[in-house]
């Protein structure tokens, strides 16, 4: 079996990470197309492996330059891929959750009569205006494989009508990549790097178009924020002081905008903050995974099963509720239970359901 495996956003390698060894170790051989309109001058060459934000992978076959389009349009990778499956042909492709590319990727694969296997299929939060889940949507109806990280998300895709011999209920192959990576992790003093007291900061992440192309929502994060009078760390948040200067304003004085992290420090500002605030999918499965609790700031979330384990809550973009919120975890700390089968055994699952075979799509 070959596979060509398609990759654009960061948090694609975070969930392709410990899969690539597997299908190496397994005899699966397969070739990594990346969509980027940067990705040769942010990748860091060493021999065979490529390095992206700290993390590690073979290195890409093909650089698909995308004129520098946002992760969720799949218009100019829909043309990379198409001129990839003109030249090359696969057994399979690969996509990786739910950006523009991999909604580009899956289309143009299926179009080709190449079978697609969705990595991270199933996932739904109810709200089709947004991109992701139409992008979730679309890849579900045109893929072949449906590799599902929790059990919520295998029932959503048989409430669709997709036959259950096409799901493969794996886990999440993002969890694994942060047990793999907390040993690593432990040797990081974050707290002390960034001068904040352990488990007495908040940790926030706010990117999505949802809170900073809306003025009101924008207000409320930023309030609530700057509310709950606790030191706030906020990595990478270019975006984030953009969308506030647009408005006229700026991040509150407790809030310290720092510069982008690597995936190992982003670990240890999670494991060592009291509670993080964020709308990205990906830091909500990291918080589960390693036992801090997180608040959702978005108007709902496509990871119900850290909401329903109790790791995760949705609350409004609201000053006075997120700062409510905030008090409430730091008055009441909970644990909880994670998902079933987000463990170190998700790439292998991963395998199995490969070498039993894909199911062309009739």
């Amino acid at each position: 079996m070959h596979l060509i495996v398609a990759l654009g956003a960061r948090p694609h390698m975070l969930r392709i990470g410990p899969v690539l060894p597997e299908f190496a170790r397994a005899g699966i051989s397969y070739d990594v197309a990346l969509v980027s309109s940067r990705a040769e001058e942010r990748a860091q060459s060493r021999g065979g492996v490529v390095s992206f934000f700290g993390l590690d992978i073979v290195k890409p076959r093909w650089f698909l330059q995308a004129g520098g389009v946002p992760t969720d349009q799949a218009g100019e990778p829909m043309l990379a891929f198409e001129r990839l499956f003109q030249s090359e042909r696969a057994d399979a492709t690969l996509v990786v959750g739910d950006t523009g590319v991999a909604l580009a990727a899956a289309v143009t694969s299926a179009r080709f009569g190449i079978p697609v296997v969705h990595l991270d299929a199933g996932l739904r939060c109810g709200d089709l205006s947004l991109p992701d889940e139409m992008n979730r949507v679309v890849v579900s109806r045109v893929a072949s494989m449906h590799l599902t990280p929790t059990v919520e998300a295998l029932e959503n895709l048989e409430d669709e009508g997709i036959d259950p011999e096409r799901i493969h209920f794996v886990g999440s192959t993002m969890a694994e990549s942060v047990s793999r990576a907390m040993d690593e992790v432990a040797a990081i003093d974050a707290a002390a790097e960034f001068e904040v007291p352990r488990r007495g900061f908040v940790l926030a992440s706010v990117h999505r178009p949802e809170n900073l192309h809306d003025s009101g929502r924008l207000a409320g994060i930023v309030s609530g924020l700057e509310r709950c009078k606790l030191p706030v760390v906020a990595p990478d948040s270019a975006d984030l002081k953009a969308a506030l200067a647009r408005e006229g304003t700026r991040l509150p004085h407790n809030v310290d905008a720092i510069e982008p992290v690597s995936y190992h420090r982003m670990l240890a500002l999670q494991r060592d903050a009291a509670v993080v605030v964020t709308d990205s999918s990906g830091v909500q499965i990291e918080a589960c995974t390693i036992g801090t609790p997180c608040l959702t700031v978005r108007r709902c979330t496509e990871q119900a099963a850290t909401v329903e384990c109790g790791a995760n809550r949705v609350v409004p973009a609201s000053g006075r509720a997120l700062a409510a919120a905030i008090r409430r975890v730091m008055e009441r700390p909970s644990t909880w239970t994670v998902p079933q089968r987000w463990d170190r055994a998700v790439s292998d699952r991963v395998v199995r359901a490969l070498k039993r075979g894909i199911m062309p799509l009739r």
